[in-house]
């Protein structure tokens, strides 16, 4: 993994106030329209700018999640990372743990807890699938069109170092694909440290996810 990023604690050169101030506008419109971009920046300063950009959408009426794919390095922790995040939109400030997989499934099979997400997540069925690491994150992934969809929202999902995922497995990012492409109510911003690695993710056209997200250039 370490091949694939540059230092994540690295910084840049700070963005002039009324450049900044523009990028996060445009990416506040672009994704609260239904359109994903993506773009390159050190770990550290793309925490920082989710932030930022996150609470505007949500002051919009948007669900929004973060989910950093820094350490992930399996198909399961994948998933698992992707679960936690989209049940936790429905769980507002109750706490899900992010230990394991094992513990995540004791937490929400709690009658309290099960109360509040079984009318959008089948507890049953991810118990039957938490072995098959493929099916738990088709499953996982699914949630992210169906909890907004339910409500009339958007949801939108930063995804820190994306990079990571051509890593885990060759295929993962074609089965990404598939399903990111029909969720009408969910826009991605794909963000990554490896600027080469990232833009041949989106530009070349052998790639899964060529062209499904507008390429930006951070201001910095």
């Amino acid at each position: 993994m370490d091949d694939d990023m540059t230092n994540p604690h690295e910084g840049i050169a700070p963005a002039p106030p009324a450049q900044y101030d523009r990028f996060v506008r445009e990416l506040e419109e672009r994704l609260n329209d239904g359109c994903s971009v993506t773009f390159t920046l050190p770990h550290h300063s793309s925490t920082l700018l989710a932030r930022g950009v996150l609470s505007r959408l949500e002051a919009r009426g948007c669900y929004t999640a973060e989910i950093d794919l820094f350490n992930v390095s399996t198909i399961e922790e994948l998933a698992f990372h992707v679960l936690r995040t989209v049940s936790q939109l429905r769980l507002g400030s109750d706490p899900l743990p992010n230990s394991s997989l094992n513990d995540f499934m004791d937490s929400v099979s709690r009658p309290e807890i099960r109360a509040k997400i079984q009318d959008v997540i089948d507890i049953p069925y991810l118990h039957r699938v938490k072995e098959s690491p493929l099916e738990l994150l088709d499953e996982s992934v699914s949630l992210l069109q169906r909890i907004p969809e339910q409500s009339k929202a958007r949801l939108v999902v930063w995804f820190h170092e994306f990079q990571v995922i051509h890593k885990i497995d060759d295929l993962l990012l074609k089965r990404l694909r598939a399903h990111f492409q029909f969720q009408s109510h969910v826009s991605f911003a794909f963000v990554g440290s490896n600027s080469d690695l990232m833009r041949t993710l989106f530009a070349d056209q052998n790639e899964a996810f060529y062209r499904f997200a507008v390429m930006l250039q951070y201001p910095g």
